[in-house]
């Protein structure tokens, strides 16, 4: 079976946060999160989710969505996407 890579993106919840609490002092009660971007090589999704599971600094994440990153994938990727570093 072939490696692909695959664009992940992962959420974390950053309620009761001093950045947070900031926003809500200048905008009133609303939600904060990080968004992070990684790229990684797996054989699949489910060995994308299996080596995911073992990091502990992404325990407090929480995986928002799985790429393949591929051609035919390129409007789901963003027009941010750098196509000459995706080396595919």
């Amino acid at each position: 079976m072939s490696i692909k890579k695959y664009q992940v993106r992962i959420r974390k919840d950053l309620s009761n946060s001093p950045l947070q609490q900031k926003a809500a002092s200048l905008l009133g009660a609303c939600a904060v999160s990080e968004i992070r971007t990684l790229t990684g090589k797996f054989q699949n999704l489910v060995d994308a989710f299996e080596k995911m599971a073992t990091v502990k600094e992404l325990e407090e994440y929480e995986i928002i969505s799985i790429i393949l990153i591929d051609t035919d994938n390129s409007e789901q990727l963003g027009e941010d996407f750098d196509w000459e570093e995706a080396d595919v």
